[in-house]
């Protein structure tokens, strides 16, 4: 992957769905590399993982942070929850979430990804519905988020890690 960067074929390089301990065996082969005087090794620049306030993935997260890979979560709003049959989406139908929402007078969908992108993950919703696309691309022009630290904390402490 590292000579497709230096080629110019591509510009950065992924990780999706790998484990912690995964995510640190690769970490400690490229710091390897480095010190034995490698110029192509290079950490992976993004990684992309399941995250919900349920399931924040917060170890991982943290480990990302340490060493300067982006965090970019996909089903943030709680879809593998209903794809894994376990009924009404209980991120979305979470009563701290359902409060939230009517606080700030926004949809939960907002209350959710305002959360992630204050918690420094990039993410990646999805819509087919433009009024859902409209008020969700409004978060991009939010640079600080609307949530209160309070309510981050709430929120984090939904999780069911």
């Amino acid at each position: 992957m590292e000579q497709v960067v230096i080629d110019g074929s591509a510009k950065r390089i992924g990780l999706s769905n790998v484990r912690e301990d995964e995510l640190k065996d690769i970490i400690v082969f490229v710091q390897e590399r480095q010190k034995n005087g490698s110029t192509s090794a290079r950490m992976p620049d993004v990684l992309q993982q399941y995250s919900d306030p349920l399931r924040p993935a917060t170890r991982i997260r943290e480990l990302c942070k340490e060493f300067g890979i982006e965090f970019l979560s996909f089903s943030t709003l709680g879809t593998q929850h209903s794809m894994q049959h376990r009924g009404a989406n209980p991120v979305l139908n979470n009563d701290v979430i359902l409060r939230l929402a009517d606080l700030y007078e926004r949809s939960t969908a907002e209350i959710v990804l305002s959360w992630a992108l204050q918690r420094n993950m990039s993410v990646i919703p999805r819509s087919s519905k433009k009024n859902h696309i409209q008020e969700l691309s409004n978060l991009i022009y939010e640079q600080d988020g609307f949530l209160a630290e309070e309510h981050l904390l709430l929120i984090d402490n939904l999780s069911w890690e």
